[in-house]
């Protein structure tokens, strides 16, 4: 029987209806998805229960999809080092997180809802925090919640972002063409859906960059921009917001200490990730041992054919 965390009963019901999850024939996908992996010899993936249900979840339940979701993930990660940089938890990582830039909101929207992730631009230091960082930050979190948040998971996440006092420095780095990198491992990559993101405090500088941002999107229709507290109270519900914006949902200065204990624990998972990634020369090579040959016939002199191949 697969290792995997007990769903609540809204969320579990949630998996049913929305993914098409079935406790009937769960295992045996798992494991059709982890002897695929192994016998993958360019790909080192982790094989966790816990870790390819994720994949699995996020696709419905096709294997085929939460195979190319797998690959597409250590890929990704394999050749956008320079976007990632080490996969070692360092300081940069927890001074991020002592920066009270984030915040994980400690409840969904409902016990079968989306997780909500809150970020306070104006807490930017560009002299410290470059436009890369704050990726690999948001990275590094995605990671953890594939392995710890069945609602990020199975219902999504709704971002809420705050552009009170942002930086202007911050707004000048922004470059669509390393936004369409950073966004293709979110958008491909993790397993999870973007619900919406809402945005408030937008000055009209920075709604004019919003505007491009919104171009590049591939679901546009995902991001809101509220002139006011009061239309976002009404888009999520005032309860679900931190108790800074008028909510009961915790409070923004306690995701310090949250992320801090996220990051520890998760320390030897992430040393320990070094290891995965997409070899590609291997890669490349069994693609070509695959690829079918191309027959054709040519004539001889005397009539008869002789066969001629391709690679």
């Amino acid at each position: 029987m697969a290792e995997i965390r007990e769903l609540v009963p809204e969320l579990a019901e949630v998996a049913r209806t929305e993914l098409n999850e079935d406790p009937a024939s769960r295992d045996e996908l798992i494991a059709a998805l982890r002897a695929w992996i192994e016998e993958q010899s360019y790909l080192v993936a982790r094989t966790e229960d816990q870790f390819l249900v994720a994949f699995l979840r996020f696709c419905r339940w096709d294997l085929e999809e939460a195979k190319k979701r797998v690959l597409f993930f250590y890929n990704y990660k394999s050749k956008e080092r320079g976007l990632l940089k080490s996969r070692f938890v360092d300081d940069k990582l927890f001074e991020l997180a002592r920066s009270g830039i984030f915040a994980t909101l400690p409840n969904p929207i409902g016990p079968g809802g989306p997780r909500i992730h809150f970020t306070r631009m104006g807490h930017i230091e560009t002299s410290k925090h470059s436009v890369s960082d704050i990726f690999r930050f948001h990275a590094f979190r995605a990671e953890m919640e594939l392995n710890s948040d069945d609602n990020w998971n199975i219902a999504g996440v709704v971002e809420v972002i705050d552009f009170t006092k942002i930086p202007y420095s911050l707004l000048l780095q922004f470059d669509p063409s390393l936004f369409r990198r950073m966004n293709s491992f979110l958008e491909h990559g993790i397993p999870t859906n973007l619900v919406a993101t809402h945005i408030v405090n937008a000055s009209r500088e920075t709604q004019f960059v919003l505007t491009i941002i919104r171009n590049v999107m591939k679901q546009k229709e995902l991001l809101h921009i509220h002139p006011n507290l009061e239309s976002l109270y009404k888009a999520i519900g005032k309860e679900y917001l931190p108790v800074e914006l008028g909510g009961s949902n915790g409070s923004l200065n306690d995701a310090t200490a949250f992320y801090e204990s996220q990051l520890n624990n998760f320390t030897p998972y992430f040393k320990d990730d070094e290891r995965y990634g997409v070899d590609e020369k291997l890669r490349a090579a069994s693609e070509k041992e695959t690829r079918p040959t191309l027959v054709a016939a040519a004539a001889n002199e005397d009539g008869t054919f002789r066969k001629l191949n391709f690679d």
